[in-house]
């Protein structure tokens, strides 16, 4: 027995001895592999480190420079929800006659629709051509502008319809519902503006200038984006074919200079694909941008003048000190007594009839309505060594919305915000230029045309209540 443990013992020995010297050799080359591997690594790391200091500058001691933040203006967050209309009466006399006409239609006045059939004619009916939702956030320091085409759809107690439909079937009150459920954003201030009402606007703010990102044309009957319109024909032989037929080419891409007709025809051109709505979208919510831009430049006091300008009716005009109506004095001359030859002055009037003074020329004609023979006479020229004295001209101080054609019959802007809610609101209006511009694009799906059913935007709502959401939820002042 002790020969045998004499012999394990001996063998445990061994076997120690020669595991040992292995274990020995098997961490050295672990150790080894992993030193290379983590020295790899550093070099890259070094390399990283060496490219990131040649591009960025070395920091210093001293405290990194802020640019304070101009304070926040007055006023609180409000939405305002603009539209526009294709209603253009100096254009067309097809529109469906309001009640007041029917009334007096039936009643057989002079005045009333020209034919009681009203039910089987096809009157003209009016589009709304543009919806645009601009928030004005003072916590974010932002103006949010949001286009909804008219054309998207939505579900109504009678039936599906457009956007466009419920602005001219059921009212702006009504949309702005709409809108109001499709954002969850509360609209604070509505307007409207007719496309009869387009001539003002731009003559009230001035012409603005907008990039557009695709031609207008025109086919004949309607406003489009695209360049030829598919016409089906049949050939002489009874096979169809297509031809392509060129547009009437009316505004070009890039920088255009909107005037009132301008903004008419951008209004109207028609949505048939997404790239159509998008493109209406880039240059519909440039356009408002321009215009908040173009009132916010003016002084105080002209930007009030303007926003009275466009919000009060005729009926309210001469409420305002600024607004002098014309009036034409006609002389009364009291009867007086004979004269030496037994003549009373007004005799003499009736015998020598005053010499007619010479009419101001009208800018307006394109000829001169001053009569002959009454010309006004030249100035007489300085004599030599006679200074010429030029007394400065008077400034024309007369309204700029006394145009040659007389008066609005009606307010610009179809609306109940008044000038108390624009003293609200001015202060934060003025900011257009120095908050950041947000523009978002309402989501839905545009579904071509069928053989059962006409294209349509479909709205998804879920997601535009999701898209929404960060607006609804309150943010903190800075």
């Amino acid at each position: 027995m002790l020969s045998a443990l004499k012999n394990f013992g001996v063998t445990f020995l061994i076997s120690a001895l020669i595991f040992g010297i292995i274990a020995y050799f098997a961490t050295l080359f672990v150790s080894r592999t992993v030193n290379d591997i983590l020295e790899d690594d550093h070099g890259s790391l070094d390399e990283i480190t060496a490219a990131e200091t040649e591009t960025v500058p070395a920091e210093t001691t001293a405290p990194d420079v802020v640019t304070p933040e101009e304070p926040l203006p007055d006023g609180e967050t409000f939405n305002l929800l603009l539209v526009t209309t294709d209603y253009r009466p100096d254009l067309y006399n097809d529109y469906a006659p309001d009640a007041e006409a029917i009334q007096k239609a039936a009643a057989g006045l002079d005045s009333a629709v020209p034919t009681l059939g009203i039910l089987s004619v096809d009157f003209r009916e009016v589009k709304a051509t543009t919806i645009v939702l601009v928030r004005v956030d003072r916590e974010r320091r932002q103006f949010v502008y949001t286009y909804f085409t008219p054309e998207m759809t939505v579900y109504t107690p009678s039936g599906y319809r457009t956007l466009s439909e419920i602005t001219t079937v059921y009212g702006m009150k009504s949309l702005s519902e709409y809108i109001n459920a499709m954002t969850g954003l509360k609209i604070h201030y509505t307007m409207l503006l007719d496309g009869y009402h387009f001539d003002e606007l731009a003559g009230i703010l001035g012409n603005v200038t907008v990039n557009l990102p695709r031609d207008i044309y025109s086919d004949g009957r309607e406003i489009t984006f695209e360049y030829d319109t598919k016409v089906q024909r049949v050939g002489e032989d009874g096979w169809p074919w297509t031809e392509s037929v060129p547009n009437q080419w009316l505004m070009g891409i890039g920088e255009n200079e909107i005037d009132g007709d301008e903004l008419w025809t951008l209004s109207l051109a028609a949505e048939h694909t997404e790239a159509d709505r998008d493109a209406k979208q880039s240059y519909t919510l440039s356009l408002v941008k321009a215009y908040l831009t173009a009132l916010a430049s003016l002084d105080e006091a002209a930007a009030h003048r303007v926003m009275e300008q466009l919000l009060t009716p005729e009926s309210g005009w001469s409420q305002f000190s600024w607004y002098i109506p014309p009036v034409v004095e006609v002389p009364v001359e009291e009867p007086g007594e004979a004269g030496e030859d037994g003549t009373t002055p007004e005799e003499a009037a009736q015998e020598e009839p005053p010499a007619e003074e010479p009419a101001e020329p009208d800018p307006d004609l394109p000829f001169d309505i001053t009569p002959i023979g009454t010309e006004t006479p030249a100035a007489e020229e300085p004599a030599e060594g006679e200074e010429k004295s030029e007394e400065p001209k008077e400034e024309d101080k007369s309204p700029i919305w006394v145009l040659p054609l007389g008066e609005p019959d009606e307010a610009v802007l179809s609306t109940e915000f008044t000038m108390t809610d624009f003293e609200n609101v001015y202060a934060l209006l003025k900011a257009v230029t120095s908050f950041s511009t947000v523009n978002v694009t309402y989501p839905c799906t545009y579904i071509p045309a069928a053989d059962n059913r006409a294209e349509v935007f479909d709205v998804k709502l879920r997601d535009g209540l999701e898209l929404f959401a960060q607006w609804r939820a309150p943010a903190k002042a800075q």
